[in-house]
């Protein structure tokens, strides 16, 4: 939440309704559960199974007759069902919520273009030159915009804009800009109006080039067959695979090096399971990067669960054999 305080404060500063901020902070938490979800499940069953270890539980159970295997597997089982909880909110709850969260700042900026320029550091309204006296968030006076039409700049003044019943109204407005002839000479339009009204959202479209982009990670798991890009789409989809494995993954490796079978923590096995663990992030982090190589985003992606899955089996087969490492 904190890495995303910069784009909540920003659209807390674009609207005063308190339902829509409420709305777009929670449009942002299901886009840090991915990887928040994965490194609880890593640090609550470490913790769990080294204070079994050291109230001497564990030992207990196994000399109950219980194997390891069997202490672990009701953890596991659960693992295995919080992934398939996890892969939900990866494939189709965190893109819908990314596709609102652009959305509700979209039609913010749109709705009232005064706003936008009020708030024109804020919304990355760039290239442009802004003077204005600022009345409310409705009206403003005396405005001086000068902003880039091509290869040529384009001046809008005007005495008084305020907006009204979703229809921008204006006061003595004039406009000089350029327009393409295909004459092959400029020709400059200059117009003066004593009193204007239009639709508020077309001064928005106006002002911002950026449109909302439709990026992968706002798709779909479904959606992305149709995306244009098929190897990106497939690499987008071994990037959610991936990060819901990481879930049984992580516990995995949480309850297998979390065992303490000597008086005193083996250090070797927390720094062997962080590395893991580190393997498994930048895994992550780096499978999108060879989206022009196929084969190696999939060894990038995939391959470190098997990594850990055998390296969580011998660690395992050791310490049921009595062979500390």
């Amino acid at each position: 939440m904190i890495a995303r305080f910069k784009d909540i404060a920003r659209f807390t500063a674009l609207t005063s309704d308190f339902l829509k901020t409420t709305s777009f902070v929670a449009y942002h938490i299901p886009a840090i559960l991915p990887i928040a979800i994965p490194l609880s499940a890593l640090i609550a069953s470490l913790i769990l199974f080294q204070r079994f270890s050291r109230s001497f539980e564990l030992i207990a159970w196994r000399a109950s007759g219980l194997s390891l295997p069997k202490i672990l597997a009701p953890l596991l089982a659960l693992s295995l069902f919080l992934t398939l909880i996890h892969f939900l909110i990866v494939a189709e709850i965190a893109p819908y919520c990314r596709r609102e969260g652009k959305t509700l700042i979209y039609h913010e900026t749109t709705e009232n273009p005064l706003l936008l320029l009020q708030r024109q550091k804020l919304v990355k309204l760039k290239h442009a030159y802004l003077n204005m006296e600022v009345q409310d968030d409705v009206t403003i006076r005396n405005l001086t915009l000068i902003v880039p039409n091509d290869k040529h700049l384009s001046l809008i003044s005007a005495k008084k804009l305020w907006i009204q019943n979703e229809e921008l109204q204006g006061r003595d407005l004039a406009i000089i800009s350029y327009l393409d002839n295909q004459n092959g000479f400029d020709s400059l339009f200059i117009e003066h109006q004593s009193s204007m009204s239009t639709a508020a959202p077309l001064l928005s479209q106006a002002l911002k080039k950026n449109r909302p982009r439709l990026d992968l990670n706002a798709l779909s798991f479904k959606t992305l067959n149709l995306w244009h890009k098929p190897r990106a789409a497939m690499i987008e989809k071994l990037r959610r695979i991936s990060l819901s494995l990481a879930v049984f993954s992580f516990t995995l490796l949480g309850c297998t090096f979390g065992i303490e079978e000597a008086r005193r923590a083996s250090k070797k096995n927390m720094l062997f399971a962080m590395l893991l663990t580190l393997t498994m992030l930048i895994s992550y982090l780096l499978g999108k990067e060879f989206k022009n190589y196929a084969l190696i985003a999939f060894c990038v992606l995939i391959v470190p669960h098997p990594l850990i899955w055998i390296s969580a089996s011998i660690h395992l087969y050791r310490i049921s054999r009595g062979r500390l490492c």
